[in-house]
């Protein structure tokens, strides 16, 4: 069992359960509630709400399996998933409000990439 993916698993449903509790009503209402805001804008918005609702959870299941059960293919997958969700926080945190934590979300991707790595790193250590 690795203390480290089962770590980042529950990082991964941490960062789920607040994108769909706490999420929703700051960030979905206001958009969806906007009558500036065109109608199909307002549904593509929602479409993107909900898949990366989607992205969270499978991301969480696939970690929950990884430790679990090595699968080097998934792991890499994952990991590059949540690192590239990093960089991209952290790359418009910088551009368009240069600061870091405007939108903090950037800091669960980092760190359930890095759990992952430490995982997998510790495995092929032994």
């Amino acid at each position: 069992m690795s203390y480290f993916m089962w770590s980042a698993a529950a990082v991964m449903g941490l960062t789920t359960g607040v994108h769909l509790l706490a999420g929703t009503s700051d960030i979905m209402t206001p958009i969806l509630n906007a009558d500036v805001i065109d109608p199909v804008i307002r549904g593509v918005a929602l479409v993107v709400w909900h898949m990366v609702s989607l992205m969270l959870a499978l991301s969480t299941i696939a970690i929950i399996y990884l430790a679990r059960v090595q699968n080097h293919a998934l792991l890499i997958l994952v990991a590059s998933l949540q690192l590239g969700f990093a960089l991209i926080f952290l790359w418009y945190n910088l551009t368009l409000f240069s600061a870091l934590f405007a939108m903090p979300q950037w800091t669960a991707f980092l760190l359930a990439a890095l759990l992952m790595s430490a995982s997998h790193f510790k495995v092929v250590r032994q």
